[in-house]
């Protein structure tokens, strides 16, 4: 008797899961590990069949966590760097964004203030970038390095709304020494990664390599693409925070040039059905 009121308040527990994860459509998640699960319309759930739902990803809390991060599904919309399609048609890809896009949720409360310190900072480094023929897109890049915390300064010594190391502050002309430190001066700063971005782009030629050697430094890409034949950023292998980098500039991009597009997934409304994915459009490079 007591096995039998068990096994019941165990399937009102993971039944509404079963009925979402049938649809799912996500990394580990499919009809091959869910046996007898995906159509539930035809056939009763069986206690082998409960236990393989829990044993999958360790337990049913995955599935119901995953049904809850899905409620309110990112639109994906066409995105480019720099006229570079961000190649949504790859599930790796889509990972990534939904990643990045997920974890910014707890922070999308900040975006009022963060847009009022970009209102102040754009009109400075605009021009600049434009003298250096730098692709606006590079405006987000100083967002997803500082936050635009003119006194930012990371636990490696990179300082500054661009975030500079100061071997590289001082051999793009910078002073760096004592009292004196120019990565905060938001003019000189922008002018020196300005500098480096542009020869960065004479040496790669692809402005997303241009980003990942920002993020990684231009050795390490550089021996990257000397092992490898595969010039894709989307597709390379590299460290995990250069692997995201660009998602995170291009995040940046996103919510602050078209918020309006992404406010249902930053601030959901309380859903109780799952909603299929955004449909994927073409990307035109500009």
């Amino acid at each position: 008797m007591l096995k039998r009121v068990g096994f019941s308040l165990l399937m009102a527990l993971v039944r509404p899961a079963v009925t979402i994860a049938a649809k799912l459509i996500a990394p580990g998640i499919g009809s091959s590990a869910l046996p007898n699960l995906h159509s539930a319309k035809t056939s009763a759930i069986t206690p082998s069949d409960a236990t393989a739902l829990i044993n999958h990803r360790s337990d049913a809390s995955a599935v119901l966590r995953s049904a809850s991060l899905l409620s309110s599904e990112l639109p994906l919309l066409n995105v480019d760097f720099c006229g570079e399609c961000l190649p949504l048609d790859q599930l790796d890809v889509v990972d990534r964004w939904k990643h990045v896009f997920t974890l910014f949720r707890s922070h999308a409360s900040d975006l009022g203030s963060l847009r009022e310190r970009a209102d102040t900072f754009f009109p400075i480094i605009d021009p600049i970038l434009e003298k250096y023929e730098i692709p606006d897109d590079f405006r987000y890049v100083p967002l997803a390095e500082s936050a635009l915390r003119p006194k930012a300064v990371s636990r490696a010594g990179a300082a500054g709304y661009w975030q500079l190391m100061p071997g590289t502050a001082r051999a793009l002309g910078l002073k760096v020494r004592g009292r004196i430190d120019e990565r905060f001066n938001v003019q000189k700063a922008t002018e020196a990664a300005c500098r480096y971005l542009r020869s960065l782009y004479t040496q790669l030629g692809s402005w997303s390599l241009v980003a990942a050697a920002y993020n990684a430094g231009p050795g390490y890409l550089k021996n990257q693409l000397k092992r490898s034949e595969n010039r894709d950023y989307y597709q390379m292998n590299l460290p995990r925070e250069t692997r995201y980098y660009l998602y995170r500039v291009l995040l940046y991009k996103e919510v602050m040039s078209r918020p309006n597009d992404y406010s249902s997934f930053l601030s959901p409304a309380t859903q109780t059905a799952f909603r299929p994915f955004g449909r994927i459009g073409s990307c035109r490079s500009s």
